[in-house]
C-alpha cells in the first residue's frame, strides 16, 4: 500500500472516530463486497455509465485503460478521455451495455487499473429503458 494511502487512512479514521486504519479498511471491503452482492439486476442487460479519475500525466495507467477498452470493445458504446484543468487529473468515461454480470467485471477491471484510480458508476437495466422509450413513442 502506498504511504499516501496509508496516510490519508489514518487520517481519515482519526476524523471520523475509527479506532484506526484497519477499521476503516475493514468497513471499506464489506463495502465493496456488499455491492458486488447486489442481485437487483441479476440475468438482465444493463447500461452503465463508468467515470475513472486518476493523476494527470500517468502512461501506466492510460496504457492499461487502452487495454481495458480493446478488451471489452463489444460492450463499450461510447468512451472518452478528459483532461482537467492545470493538469489537475484525467478523467475516463465509459457507456457500458452488456450482461449485469460483464459490466462487474469491467468495472472490477477499471478499479483494479492502478491502486489510484477513483471509480464511481451507475447502472440502468436495458429493458426499463425500452420500456419508457416505448411509453414516450405513444403520444
Amino acid at each position: 500500500m502506498a504511504e499516501r494511502l496509508r496516510d490519508d487512512l489514518d487520517a481519515f479514521a482519526e476524523e471520523h472516530g475509527y479506532s484506526g486504519r484497519s477499521e476503516v479498511i475493514r468497513e471499506a471491503c464489506q463495502s465493496l463486497l456488499a455491492e458486488y452482492e447486489r442481485t437487483d439486476h441479476e440475468g438482465q442487460e444493463v447500461l452503465a455509465t463508468v467515470t475513472a479519475v486518476f493523476g494527470y500525466d500517468k502512461p501506466k495507467i492510460e496504457g492499461r485503460m487502452m487495454e481495458i477498452r480493446h478488451t471489452f470493445e463489444a460492450s463499450i458504446r461510447s468512451n472518452s478521455h478528459n483532461c482537467l484543468g492545470d493538469n489537475a487529473g484525467c478523467v475516463e468515461t465509459f457507456v457500458v451495455e452488456a450482461a449485469y454480470d460483464d459490466v462487474l467485471r469491467f468495472i472490477a477491471t477499471v478499479r483494479g487499473a492502478d491502486e489510484s484510480v477513483s471509480v464511481e458508476y451507475t447502472l440502468v437495466p436495458v429493458d426499463v429503458m425500452s420500456a419508457e422509450v416505448s411509453d414516450s413513442d405513444s403520444f
